[in-house]
């Protein structure tokens, strides 16, 4: 089984959402790994020395009997166009360390800045940020992502997310779009969805 990883935004010493990357790394290892054990992710990580000060992802990255740890100062992308690539095999439901499927993926972009994966016909991700897009008042954000996001999950549970099928044809029915991850709070960029560039 190739390792999992998880990241974590941490910011100026303290840790964000711990409980959807526990959940996460949980049904991870349960499905894998047949590990039912609990793993206590908020006291894993109080025993680390952890940087105080600052904008950091926490790389863990790990499987049933190891874990290992790394702080990285977080560097911001430029993103504001997005190439739509079509690929109806590609997998990535669990957060896995190696992603040379989706890197290739990537190549595809051409002038743009990342790619929008669209799945027999259904729009899933981009590279690495889950999508919301607004209608009106509302933001939906797809039903069937490549990688079910924590900060998703968080916003989902907050309301301030609707799962809905998307497929390719319906993305010009929306008005923008903003990516978002564990890093990307729901207040970067609002971009038109003519940003969204066809084949």
């Amino acid at each position: 089984m190739s390792l999992l990883l998880e990241s974590i935004r941490l910011e100026d010493g303290k840790f964000e959402n711990l409980f959807h990357h526990e959940q996460r790394m949980h049904r991870s290892l349960q499905m894998l790994c047949g590990d039912n054990e609990h793993f206590d992710l908020e006291k894993f990580l109080s025993d680390l020395n952890v940087p105080q000060v600052g904008l950091y992802k926490c790389r863990i990255v790990y499987d049933d009997r190891t874990k290992e740890v790394e702080f990285l100062p977080y560097v911001w992308k430029n993103v504001t166009t997005l190439r739509l690539v079509e690929h109806d095999r590609v997998s990535y439901e669990f957060k896995f360390n190696d992603r040379r499927q989706i890197d290739r993926l990537f190549q595809l972009r051409k002038e743009c800045d990342d790619i929008l994966i669209v799945k027999r016909g259904i729009v899933t991700d981009s590279s690495f940020a889950n999508i919301a897009f607004r209608r009106e008042n509302k933001w939906y954000t797809p039903w069937s992502p490549l990688l079910k996001g924590t900060y998703r999950q968080k916003l989902i549970d907050q309301n301030l997310l609707v799962p809905e099928e998307i497929r390719r044809q319906d993305i010009y029915s929306f008005d923008t779009f903003r990516l978002l991850n564990a890093m990307w709070r729901f207040d970067g960029p609002e971009l038109s969805v003519s940003n969204i560039v066809k084949n």
